[in-house]
């Protein structure tokens, strides 16, 4: 995963509930692009907990049909993410302390990594907490409207090298009412793709305590990794 990482911005979106003022009328091109990345990045910076149910399909040439992975998704400012995996095979992944723990019971073996802040802001990227606006110094940003009532798109491309060479675009879909993004999908350079889609999203509200706090059973064998310098 860690090797993957700064090729995925998997952002998630929020309720209709939560729905935000519409953009200024009469905004286009530039300046309608500029507003919106403003207004996404000012509510993903107001995160102080986030919940969601995920999709992740994963499609690839080696691959006869997409993989499908589901389960839920939980974030904690100012960096504790947790993904608990429930099918097609359970496994949780959890960033909490600066340390990262995947952990898949069926096989008792779960994986301990220390991370350091450049991998702790992968994890943002994934949980919807790294500010819109921040991605404009490593991005170029292509803004697709559809007319009134739709929801925009963004097309992302790398400008950094370091990213291009694990990733080649990223589309993000963002809901015309709640101002998110609702849809993220990536394409690695060699045509690979995955895409995210949240639903039952929960943002800033009490979450369960102990919930960044993973316990192994006794007889799950644990393996330290380390990050090496490409990862």
């Amino acid at each position: 995963m860690t090797r993957r990482a700064l090729a995925i911005l998997a952002l998630l979106a929020c309720s209709p509930a939560l729905a935000q003022e519409p953009l200024p009328p009469g905004l286009h091109g530039v300046d309608k692009l500029e507003a919106l990345v403003q207004r996404v990045s000012q509510v993903q910076a107001g995160l102080k907990t986030l919940s969601a149910d995920f999709e992740l399909r994963r499609t690839s040439r080696l691959l006869a049909q997409p993989s499908v992975s589901r389960g839920k998704f939980y974030f904690a400012a100012p960096d504790s993410v947790r993904w608990d995996y429930t099918s097609p095979r359970p496994m949780t992944v959890l960033l909490a302390g600066g340390v990262a723990i995947t952990y898949r019971p069926l096989e008792k073996r779960a994986e301990s990594i220390k991370v350091g802040r450049a991998q702790r802001r992968v994890f943002h990227f994934l949980s919807a907490t790294e500010p819109l606006d921040k991605l404009m110094g490593y991005f170029s940003f292509t803004f697709r409207d559809f007319g009134p009532g739709a929801n925009y798109t963004l097309l992302l491309k790398p400008t950094v090298h370091t990213i291009k060479k694990h990733l080649r675009s990223v589309e993000i879909e963002i809901d015309h009412h709640s101002l998110l993004p609702v849809r993220v999908a990536y394409t690695d350079p060699d045509g690979d793709s995955t895409e995210y889609s949240f639903s039952a999203i929960e943002m800033n509200k009490p979450q369960e305590p102990g919930l960044f706090d993973l316990t192994l059973p006794p007889d799950v064998h644990i393996v330290q990794l380390k990050l090496g310098s490409g990862e």
